[in-house]
C-alpha cells in the first residue's frame, strides 16, 4: 500500500481556524498520513499554506500534495526547511522562531489574499540538536496563543521515536488538540499558559 493511499483526507475535516494540534507519529510513514493531507486540503481550498519540514525536502512536498512551480511563485504555498528556520543559528532558539511566525502572520494580514492560512511545524531535528525543554515549552505555549489570535490552523508533528518522556509530557500540555492514529482528539491534559506558569512557579 502506498503512502498517498493511507487514511488521505481523513483528518483535515476535523480541523478549523484557532486549532493548536499536536501530531504524533512513528516514523516517515506515518508522518506523511498527518502532513501531507493537513496541507493538501488547505492548498485545495485556497489557503495559504505555510510549512517548515525537517525530515524530506520541502519540494517533495510540494509535488506530492499537487504544488506546482506557479503556486510556489503566487504566494499560496511557503515552504522552509529547519536549518533556514529554528535551527538557523546552529541551535533553538524560541525567541526567534517566534520574530518569525509573528512577522509572517503580519506580513499575509496585509496583504489580504487569504481567508484562511495553515501553519505547519515538523520538529523531527529535537534529536540531533536537543533544546532544554523550557525552550519548547516556550515555544509551544506562546504558539497556543498565536494560532487563537492569529485565527491560523496550526500542526506541529513529533516523531515519538524521538521524544523523551518529560518533553512528551510537557506537549501533552501546551496544545490544546492532539492527533493520533487518523483522529482529531481534544486534550484533556492541555494548560493554559496562565496554568503553565502557575505550576512553574
Amino acid at each position: 500500500m502506498s503512502i498517498d493511499s493511507i487514511g488521505l483526507g481523513a483528518t483535515p475535516a476535523a480541523l478549523a481556524p484557532g486549532d493548536h494540534v499536536c501530531g504524533f507519529y512513528y516514523g516517515e510513514e506515518e508522518r506523511d498520513t498527518l502532513l501531507l493531507p493537513f496541507l493538501r486540503d488547505g492548498f485545495e481550498d485556497g489557503a495559504k499554506c505555510v510549512a517548515v519540514v525537517d525530515s524530506t525536502a520541502p519540494d517533495e512536498v510540494i509535488e506530492r500534495i499537487g504544488g506546482t512551480p506557479d503556486s510556489v511563485a503566487s504566494g499560496q504555498l511557503e515552504f522552509y526547511d529547519s536549518d533556514s528556520t529554528y535551527l538557523r543559528t546552529g541551535t533553538f532558539d524560541p525567541d526567534l522562531m517566534i520574530e518569525f511566525w509573528e512577522g509572517r502572520a503580519r506580513e499575509i494580514s496585509d496583504e489580504g489574499r487569504f481567508e484562511a492560512v495553515r501553519l505547519l511545524g515538523e520538529m523531527s531535528w529535537l534529536e540531533r540538536v536537543p533544546p532544554p525543554r523550557d525552550s519548547v515549552v516556550r515555544y509551544e505555549t506562546w504558539a497556543d496563543e498565536f494560532v487563537a489570535r492569529n485565527g491560523t490552523t496550526c500542526l506541529c508533528l513529533y516523531d515519538l521515536r524521538k521524544l523523551g518522556t518529560g518533553v512528551l509530557m510537557d506537549l501533552l500540555r501546551t496544545h490544546p488538540k492532539l492527533m493520533l492514529g487518523g483522529l482529531v482528539l481534544e486534550n484533556p491534559h492541555h494548560m493554559s499558559a496562565d496554568e503553565f506558569a502557575a505550576e512553574a512557579s
